[in-house]
């Protein structure tokens, strides 16, 4: 009986907080947004390495979109939350994988595409294991920092072949959305109002919707540095920690 009412305390206290911290972190990026004139900036919840139960409580509070890391925990997640959740894909994505991501019904986006080799494979997964689903969202993430470390393009060569293969009729079950990048971390924690690697996503944007004729959404900012990337035209941010808290170690989360 006290482990049962200590359970439910302590879930109490978790959904307190939880819609607390999300909400604090929603209405300063709103209101940010609103001061700098930028008003289609939407916040992704990064959810990896948290638990199912934390996403069904924010699910609860109204959110429905949720940014994961891996694919198989974003699998076994979609498997046991509401069907109705859209899920992103924001990790490093390898092309064996493709397959797997793509038999997710409600798999909303992929925003790391990095070669055209995975477009095509997830396009040819998605039209072979989940026909009748919507479209998945693609973002080509460009590494604007150019870090050795990241995934990512920079070469105008590939980045233009991607864009053309979502634009072509080949393209059945994929549909492109934008250009995602990370900032380097020294760039990201810096005071300035502008922040180079997002000026660099900008001019590819710039780039690409000039010759493609297309309007990109971007996808940049996370806790560190939302303020620069909402300054320089982001349609979305990408919070974790601060709505969640700090991460346990991978090999210690539970699902």
């Amino acid at each position: 009986m006290l482990l049962s009412f200590t359970k439910r305390k302590m879930s109490s206290l978790r959904k307190d907080q939880l819609v607390s911290t999300y909400e604090s972190v929603k209405a300063a990026i709103d209101s940010y947004a609103e001061e700098k004139g930028n008003s289609d900036v939407k916040l992704l919840p990064v959810s990896k390495l948290k638990p199912a139960s934390d996403i069904q409580i924010l699910y609860d509070h109204g959110v429905r979109s949720f940014g994961e890391n891996y694919v198989q925990e974003l699998i076994t997640k979609a498997e046991m939350l509401p069907k109705d959740i859209q899920w992103h894909f924001i990790g490093g994505l390898q092309t064996n994988k493709c397959k797997d991501l793509a038999k997710v019904e409600n798999l909303y986006a992929v925003e790391t595409i990095d070669s055209l080799k995975k477009a095509k494979k997830l396009n040819e997964a998605r039209s072979k294991f989940q026909p009748d689903a919507r479209k998945i969202m693609c973002n080509v993430q460009i590494n604007t920092s150019e870090e050795g470390q990241k995934s990512g393009l920079f070469e105008e060569k590939e980045i233009f072949e991607i864009i053309e293969f979502f634009l072509s009729a080949a393209a059945t079950h994929v549909e492109l959305n934008g250009l995602m990048t990370i900032g380097s971390w020294d760039t990201s924690h810096a005071a300035n109002e502008v922040n180079d690697d997002f000026a660099t996503l900008c001019q590819w944007k710039k780039k690409v919707d000039q010759k493609f004729n297309t309007q990109l959404k971007l996808s940049m900012g996370m806790s560190s540095d939302f303020k620069q990337a909402i300054n320089q035209g982001t349609s979305e941010v990408r919070i974790g920690t601060d709505i969640f808290g700090s991460r346990p170690p991978r090999n210690e989360a539970s699902i």
